[in-house]
């Protein structure tokens, strides 16, 4: 199996990167994985991971959920009532910044399409990359549209989409820098990109520590906090214009962590419902704590354009 070694942070770049914990995968494979952070920007990342050509059997099972629908046990049915509760916000949140019609939509990572599908019934011009077959192949079926694997997306030609979505995706992409970096060719100037990430900054993830199942080692790679987001897009010469927390995640990942803690019927259940509370609570006087974030950025030039010809219409 090929193994990738960062030796550099691939945020700022530095070589002091230090073990912060030993991650399990608790998904499936209980293989162990260092987690290491960055001594100068505080970026948190996976080490020695399988390769984009090795990784594709820590996904294979009928259990994950993002690729199989499946509504097996309470977790499981949890997930697609959240789901569905965030489809309507997510539409909401895109038709309120976008540009100006037609909007034209790129979902990376779009999984069996729910998002796709709700796109393209408010009229918008959709397109999918998904790499995973069986999981394309049910996007396909539900949003009636050719859904593309990666290969796809990088001989994608410039300034194709106002758009480009990735919910829950960017975590998982080995080629951090580069991705952003196409994301940001094929959008047009005035284009938004939306990103939503876990948040290991969280309340929930300070409860659960290397437990935390939004670590989900070594399926994500990259363990973002608000300020490494920021650092990272900024790098990119990406601005974020808006952060809207996503309240009902802490949940759900609270119940997952509480599973691999192990805990007696009672625990399971009860614990993951007040940390859940805990961090809705908190995260409404500070949403940088809520366990996952949705991003929304723009390039820097569109927005310098536009405060240059602010500056110029402004009475002296």
């Amino acid at each position: 199996m090929s193994i990738i070694t960062i030796t550099s942070c691939p945020v700022c770049g530095s070589n002091d990167l230090k073990k912060t914990f030993d991650g399990v995968d608790y998904f499936s494979s209980r293989e162990v994985f260092p987690v290491c952070d960055c001594a100068h920007c505080g970026f948190r990342f996976t080490n020695n991971f399988p390769s984009e050509d090795a990784i594709g059997r820590y996904y294979d099972s009928p259990d994950y959920i993002s690729h199989s629908d499946s509504y097996k046990g309470l977790i499981n049915r949890l997930y697609h009532y959240f789901r569905k509760r965030m489809l309507r916000k997510k539409v909401g949140l895109v038709a309120a910044h976008a540009a100006r019609p037609p909007i034209r939509l790129l979902d990376i990572g779009c999984g069996t399409g729910h998002f796709l599908e709700a796109a393209k019934e408010q009229g918008w011009i959709v397109s999918g990359i998904e790499k995973d077959e069986k999981a394309r192949e049910s996007a396909t079926i539900r949003s009636g549209l050719m859904v593309n694997d990666e290969n796809f997306f990088w001989e994608m030609e410039s300034s194709s989409f106002n758009v480009v979505t990735l919910w829950h995706v960017l975590e998982h992409l080995e080629k951090l820098n580069e991705t952003i970096d196409k994301i940001k060719e094929i959008t047009t100037p005035e284009g938004i990109i939306v990103l939503a990430l876990p948040n290991c900054h969280s309340y929930d993830a300070g409860f659960y520590k290397e437990l935390w199942a939004a670590y989900d080692i070594p399926r994500h790679l990259w363990h973002f906090s608000p300020d490494t987001v920021e650092k990272l897009l900024t790098k990119h010469h990406l601005k974020i214009i808006k952060r809207v927390r996503m309240p009902l995640d802490a949940f759900y990942i609270s119940l997952l962590s509480e599973k691999y803690r192990g805990s007696n019927p009672l625990m399971k259940y009860g614990r993951p419902f007040g940390v859940g509370a805990i961090g809705l609570m908190r995260s409404l006087f500070n949403p940088e704590r809520a366990s996952s974030i949705i991003y929304i950025a723009k390039k820097w030039e569109i927005n310098r354009n536009q405060a240059n010809n602010s500056e110029k219409t402004c009475p002296s």
